[in-house]
């Protein structure tokens, strides 16, 4: 029984079909010569386009050019959803939201796992850290620190894990400025002076104010 071999692409195949007609006496006969005649054709080809730089690495894969030679891959999502960046000096309350929606076709909890920043003990804290979603439901979650006066003066970098189906992180990265530059220092006296030209055809100056004094009624005005 013989069985017809097509190849998908409509090109002659890098592959010898799973079953194979045996050939005739004179098929036999002829093959040596014919497998001579084919190498040095081929290798003739070989050696000339390797000379003039027209060789390719992917011709090794077939003699005919065809898309069914490679084999179409995909590569994987980064873990890493997203990044936060603060700055801030110790003793600052910091927040940033983070909003989880199921996009699978299941129901499933979803839990958040803060990790430590590095090289210390601090962590953050995360209202609500689980909760169940149907498809297409969301929730959110606060994230909130409150920098500790031992990481003043440091760059420091945590994750946040999102466990649900698989595992996704959200990577926080903060910068704590040092104590010295959290402090400014203001020194006030007397309401400073400017000086005009009163016209330009008179030859005299007028002095004013560059502020608006503040008294004590119109001080107790703006607190409210």
């Amino acid at each position: 029984m013989k069985h017809a071999y097509q190849d998908p692409c409509g090109q002659p195949s890098c592959c010898p079909p799973e079953q194979l007609q045996l050939p005739s006496c004179k098929g036999w006969l002829m093959l040596a010569p014919r497998v001579i005649a084919a190498t040095l054709s081929g290798s003739a080809q070989v050696i000339k386009r390797t000379f003039d730089g027209s060789w390719q690495d992917e011709d090794t894969c077939c003699t005919h050019k065809s898309d069914c030679c490679e084999i179409p891959e995909t590569s994987c999502p980064s873990p890493c959803v997203g990044e936060v960046i603060w700055q801030a000096c110790s003793g600052d309350r910091l927040h940033h939201l983070l909003k989880i929606r199921n996009t699978g076709n299941d129901s499933r909890k979803f839990k958040l796992a803060a990790q430590t920043f590095s090289c210390s003990n601090a962590q953050l804290d995360i209202k609500p850290s689980e909760k169940t979603l149907k498809p297409g439901e969301h929730f959110e979650a606060k994230l909130s620190f409150v920098v500790p006066d031992e990481l003043a003066g440091g760059s420091y970098s945590s994750e946040v894990k999102i466990l649900g189906r698989y595992e996704q992180v959200l990577c926080v990265h903060l910068c704590v400025h040092p104590r010295q530059a959290c402090c400014t220092e203001v020194k006030q006296g007397e309401i400073p002076k400017r000086i005009k030209a009163d016209h330009w055809y008179k030859h005299f100056q007028c002095e004013e104010n560059c502020f608006e004094e503040i008294t004590d009624s119109k001080a107790d005005a703006r607190k409210k």
